[in-house]
């Protein structure tokens, strides 16, 4: 029954919030890919099953784990920089998990000390920022071929891949320890399948637009796992999940603002 659940939730979750994407531009699509869709979940059903103090414990590890997420976008990045075409796509997904892991196993060895991981993760943020920022901006102008021309199609693949990875990072939790799964539940879910899906639908450059805007969206998840650190032994597991959301949200919505200020006075 709780497997069914993760299922269900995770399904759910994906679809509702591609259905929100599908109407943005890749980069609202990077921003809106740091929403805390997987590992919402994944603390979500740590408290579940190990108690809200195991999950508030592994949200202050999942925060230098977003920095290993990043590191997993660059590495992605790195390969379809030099070799945009799908032939080097095994080789993407090898260097970007290859980074992730490598990232992990390092940020595995910082003490549980909730300030010194925000510096990690907010640091990660700005210097990828930087070696972003010289991609250039290429919107969608074409329809998706193949197989991926198939909306529906699409969605079962990000959801199902999202729920697989759900079911191992969960149902490893107890084995790994508060710390390496909090790190294990920074891993993107939801962004992974969609580059993917963006990779072979509509080529590199669009790729490469959303994943320069990933270190913008981290912003919201960073802002979820200090709130779930904090609100989880003192709300409870259902109340300290929908006030973290809500506190996502307010980033979200508060970053959007302030961008848009910005765009005005630039033009």
């Amino acid at each position: 029954m709780l497997i069914l659940a993760k299922i269900l939730v995770t399904f759910l979750t994906v679809i509702l919030l591609a259905k929100v994407a599908e109407r943005l531009s890749p980069r609202h699509a990077g921003l809106l890919a740091g929403f805390p869709l997987g590992t919402a979940i994944a603390l979500y059903f740590f408290g579940w099953q190990q108690g809200e103090q195991f999950a508030a414990q592994s949200a202050v590890y999942t925060l230098p784990g977003l920095a290993a997420a990043i590191c997993l976008a660059w590495g992605y990045q790195q390969v379809i920089q030099r070799k945009p075409t799908l032939r080097f796509l095994p080789f993407a997904i090898i260097c970007g998990l290859g980074c992730f892991l490598l990232a992990a196993g390092i940020l595995q060895l910082l003490p549980q000390h909730r300030g010194l991981n925000f510096l990690v993760v907010l640091a990660a943020i700005l210097l990828f920022r930087t070696l972003f920022k010289s991609i250039e901006e290429t919107q969608i102008q074409q329809t998706p071929q193949g197989i991926w021309s198939n909306k529906w199609l699409t969605l079962l693949f990000r959801a199902s891949i999202a729920s697989a990875s759900i079911l191992l990072i969960t149902g490893l939790a107890e084995l790994l320890g508060p710390e390496r799964a909090g790190l294990l539940a920074a891993f993107p879910v939801s962004f992974f399948p969609l580059m993917l899906i963006l990779h072979i639908s509509y080529g590199a450059s669009v790729l490469s637009t959303s994943i320069k805007h990933y270190p913008d969206g981290i912003g919201a998840l960073v802002v979820y796992c200090l709130a779930v650190s904090s609100l989880y032994p003192l709300l409870g597991l259902h109340w300290g999940t929908l006030a973290s959301l809500l506190c996502s949200v307010a980033y979200l919505l508060l970053y959007g603002q302030l961008r848009a200020r910005l765009h005005k006075s630039d033009t």
